[in-house]
């Protein structure tokens, strides 16, 4: 859908609201003031401002449930995500609409364009040394304002959480004293759980890079009149609001106010209806390490992608309590993959036909070698050569005659996963395997194997060694396959969960029939996709398009893992 405004006023969205502690939790009439409101602000006073689609219907009054409709759904849409982000393009001083990027990272977007900053993507890379580091020492320095440090966080992490930063500890103790204060003001009103947890958040320090705190299991938690949830955000922007309104009388409209304190609206979710809280020191991420910010960072998301948060009602939840735990149990490392594809997914064009067995072969052949050689794997690769430097079998008393020396390297391992959902049939199975099998005798290599639906089979091995097609298939009938739904992302964190299965060439055979989550998860690197066989193509293209344009914000280059498919 295409839309146009007219007579509205170029604005800028504030992140900074408050939503009533009393009654029934209700963030709508906060997303009506903040996002909606400042979006239909007419130019000329004299006359509203008007939002029309292609067809040229007023449709200004569809604004809220539009908004509402994007920033609240549970998968990707990316025709809704296009329209709600060419009408903030239109609205907006800072936007670009054609970002890559989720439309809940709105505030995030705006940040960057504020700051001519470009997208985050495979060769645009933000980083602690090159980007946080600097624009916290700019906003310390009062040479930046915090946009610039919000979205070098933004870009460089992307966390699922409501962040507020403070210029230092000392900055964060005077949040500390004056909610101290508030609390002791509404002490017999408040129930004695939020009481309790109130009064220990006044204890909080923030000495380090970060404080965190979960404060909400999922949406419908923590929504109670006066809870520890709604209190605590609404005491946080109530305090930003009041900071603000004070650095702006200070300044007197000279020159542009200079906060100690703001918000990090990192995904428009949390920022009306928080799971956690992130609470950043500017000062000591100024004087940190980048490899000590990273690892915090890290960290933080790691916490955020744990499927189990614990909140109690009797002592606060800290976010990273646990991996915090773990990593000093255990050290954890991260390790670069090689083998990525480049920056050309925009322009790649699906095939008019179903790829051949030599098609996928020659596909898979190329990933391999762009991911190079490993210490060991059941991919071997044997190569000889003739030289002199070493005897003749035949005739090794004849120095005239070259002997032959065999080199042994390692591929990486291929690992497939094959759906097995209700939407593909026992003939689309049959295909893809046999498929696989040939590809497999063509290569000479041992596979490993999973069958996935809304479950994950147990992995096992195809050996090909010395078997024949029949044998291997015959073989392959007694592995039992899952069946139910589709859920991709529980291969992806399988793969993700051991270092050894990050390292192989990963290949799920689907017909991409999932929806895509709206938030930003970890898709592995080495993580390709080939179509179902016996299947019609047409529809397998139009389903591996939708896939391949809801994943931008989690992986942009997906169209050029689509293996067989594109050319």
């Amino acid at each position: 859908m295409t839309i146009t405004v007219t007579n509205q006023k170029p604005a800028a969205l504030d992140p900074v609201h408050t939503i009533s502690c009393a009654g029934d939790y209700d963030p709508l009439p906060a997303l009506q003031r903040t996002m909606v409101d400042p979006l239909l602000e007419p130019l000329n006073p004299a006359t509203p401002a008007v939002v029309t689609d292609d067809k040229g219907t007023d449709i200004t009054a569809d604004i809220p449930q539009l908004m509402l409709d994007a920033f609240g759904a549970d998968t990707a849409q990316p025709g809704l995500d296009q329209s709600v982000k060419d009408l903030l393009g239109q609205t907006l001083v800072h936007f670009d609409q054609s970002t890559a990027l989720p439309v809940g990272e709105a505030f995030a977007v705006q940040a960057g364009r504020r700051n001519k900053l470009p997208d985050p993507g495979p060769r645009v890379i933000y980083t602690a040394q090159d980007d946080v580091i600097p624009a916290a020492k700019g906003l310390l320095a009062g040479s930046t304002d915090e946009s610039l440090f919000f979205a070098s966080l933004a870009y460089a992490y992307h966390p699922n959480t409501l962040g507020f930063w403070f210029q230092s500890d000392a900055e964060f103790s005077g949040f500390t004293s004056w909610l101290a204060g508030q609390v002791q003001a509404m002490s017999t009103t408040l129930p004695p759980d939020t009481a309790k947890l109130m009064n220990d958040a006044v204890q909080l320090s923030l000495s380090g890079l970060t404080e965190s705190l979960v404060i909400r299991k999922d949406d419908g938690d923590g929504n109670d009149e006066m809870s520890f949830a709604r209190l605590m955000v609404n005491m946080l922007m109530s305090y930003i609001g009041q900071q603000s309104a004070q650095a702006q009388a200070t300044a007197q409209g000279q020159v542009p106010a200079t906060l100690s304190v703001g918000v990090l609206p990192f995904t428009v979710g949390e920022l009306f209806c928080p799971r956690s809280l992130v609470f950043v020191n500017v000062e000591a991420h100024a004087r940190a390490t980048a490899k000590k910010v990273t690892r915090e960072w890290n960290l933080i998301n790691q916490s955020l992608s744990s499927p189990v948060k614990v909140v109690s009602n009797k002592a606060l939840s800290k976010l990273t309590s646990l991996p915090r735990a773990a990593a000093r149990a255990q050290a954890m490392g991260a390790q670069k993959m090689a083998g990525q594809p480049g920056s050309r997914s925009a322009q790649v064009k699906f095939r008019k036909a179903p790829p051949s067995r030599i098609d996928l072969f020659k596909d898979i052949s190329r990933v391999l070698n762009r991911m190079g050689k490993v210490n060991k794997s059941q991919n071997v690769f044997r190569t000889t050569r003739s030289t002199f430097l070493k005897a003749n079998r035949r005739d090794p008393n004849d120095i005239n005659k070259a002997g032959r020396i065999t080199s042994v390297q390692y591929m990486p391992d291929i690992h497939v996963y094959i759906d097995t959902s209700g939407s593909i049939s026992e003939e689309n199975y049959q295909e893809a395997v046999m498929m696989l099998i040939r590809i497999a005798k063509k290569l000479g290599v041992n596979m490993y194997f999973n069958s996935f639906s809304h479950i994950l089979s147990q992995e096992v091995m195809l050996r090909v060694e010395n078997k024949s097609v029949a044998q291997i298939w015959k073989e392959f009938r007694r592995i039992p396959k899952v069946t139910g739904g589709t859920e991709f992302k529980q291969v992806w964190d399988y793969v993700n969960a051991s270092p050894r299965r990050r390292r192989r060439l990963s290949l799920m055979i689907t017909d991409f029939e999932w929806p895509v989550p709206p938030t930003r998860e970890n898709h592995p690197k080495n993580l390709y996709y080939a179509p179902c066989s016996a299947m019609d193509w047409d529809y397998m293209v139009a389903n591996a398009e939708h896939y391949a344009d809801a994943m931008k914000h989690i992986d942009p280059t997906l169209r050029q893992k689509l293996l067989g498919m594109v050319v």
